[in-house]
């Protein structure tokens, strides 16, 4: 156990050590609310989840980031889910002028593999934002690959650290456009709820806001029969 709590350490560190140093120009906390319920109880393959996200910018200063939108799960095989998703988006503005707002679509596919002490998955997401305001759409491609080490007890996990990288890769450009690199620990708290707890670096390498750091809670609840 203590050997692999080590290695677990180990590669929080290295994942996240070398993005702490960098000069931050925005810490932000954010929180993304998502509920999960069925839509065929029989075989459990299809859900839908309701997703709701805020974002607190400006040094944790100001409620700019508001996000609503719904998604499909279909779980094809057992190591393989396709999701395709909307998002409406509202930037609040500050100085009086206008919002800004976004209808984003989504499509992501990720197979996952699981071993006997860490499981894997590489997801692959297609996202097209329409933008208001004159602004030009944007169409993404962004490949996230996610590393999972449950910390167990008498075969019973406690709770599930994790790392991952989330590459985008602008396609109209084409150049990569940003990337976010994520330390963190998953907690099942009950069956149908789970939280989990991160921190996130975020480099923008074309626009906005070069270097961010960011805190957060994911919280994930389930609706079952």
């Amino acid at each position: 156990m203590k050997k692999h709590i080590l290695i677990i350490i180990g590669i929080l560190i290295f994942s996240v050590s070398s993005v702490v140093a960098q000069t931050g120009e925005d810490t932000q906390f954010w929180n993304e609310t998502t509920v999960e319920f069925p839509f065929d109880p029989d075989n459990k393959k299809v859900s839908g989840v309701i997703i709701g996200n805020l974002r607190v910018t400006d040094d944790i200063s100001d409620l700019s980031d508001k996000r609503l939108g719904f998604a499909v799960k279909y779980k094809a095989t057992k190591n393989l889910t396709i999701a395709p998703s909307y998002l409406f988006r509202v930037q609040t503005r500050s100085g009086g002028r206008s919002n800004r707002y976004e209808h984003r679509l989504r499509f992501d596919i990720t197979p996952k593999k699981s071993f006997k002490n860490v499981s894997i998955e590489n997801r692959s997401r297609f996202e097209h934002r329409f933008k208001t305001d004159g602004r030009d759409d944007d169409t993404f491609y962004r490949n996230r690959t996610k590393l999972k080490i449950p910390v167990k007890k008498d075969d019973k996990t406690i709770f599930t650290p994790f790392v991952s990288n989330d590459t985008y890769f602008d396609i109209q450009a084409p150049n990569v456009y940003r990337n976010d690199a994520v330390g963190g620990i998953s907690k099942k708290f009950t069956k149908n709820f789970t939280a989990d707890f991160f921190y996130q670096y975020r480099r923008n390498f074309q626009s906005g806001t070069k270097h961010i750091n960011v805190v957060g809670v994911n919280l994930k609840f389930k609706v079952t029969n």
